[in-house]
């Protein structure tokens, strides 16, 4: 059954404290005073799901999205082209309750670095496997759990290579 669920609803569009986990994300953009608009990449088939979403809340037309996350952040970008932004903030639109503080912290992350993201120490034990055995325990002490919003200046080339192989939003 909840195989089925997923196939019908993604889980941004369930109901989360009165309104869906999608309007609960838009809104914590939507309303920061440091944001001057919010895009959406959507599936085309959940169209109606994101208009019931974020009815009444001031956001641009939606762009269709991609196969992966990262063609979805590119489609993205490219729409928002005309808009000419300085800088970009890009969320999931699955973790509900972004907080304007974090928001900020991304935006003034910006000043510094041509990308920025919130990320948490990582508590969890790590544990290296092989063939279904635990083999050793990583150190975790360089370890860090990367959260939404990631910021990035359109200085930067979000596809480009950064020095370490990585991509632009990873420095």
């Amino acid at each position: 059954m909840a195989q089925g669920l997923a196939a019908i609803c993604q889980s941004k569009y369930l109901p989360l404290g009165g309104a869906t986990v999608l309007r609960h994300a838009v809104n914590a953009f939507a309303a920061h005073p440091r944001i001057a608009g919010v895009l959406v990449a959507i599936r085309p088939e959940d169209r109606a799901l994101f208009d019931r979403a974020v009815a009444g809340l001031s956001v641009l037309s939606p762009v269709p999205g991609g196969a992966e996350r990262q063609d979805s952040v590119r489609l993205g970008l490219e729409a928002l082209a005309v808009h000419k932004p300085e800088r970009v903030l890009i969320h999931d639109g699955a973790r509900p309750f972004p907080d304007a503080a974090l928001i900020s912290r991304v935006i003034e992350g910006l000043d510094e670095a041509p990308a920025a993201i919130p990320a948490l120490p990582l508590g969890d034990t790590i544990k290296r496997v092989e063939d279904g055995r635990i083999r050793g325990t990583i150190d975790r002490s360089q370890l860090w759990r990367a959260q939404d919003p990631a910021g990035v200046s359109l200085r930067c080339d979000p596809g480009g290579a950064s020095p370490d192989g990585g991509a632009c939003l990873d420095r």
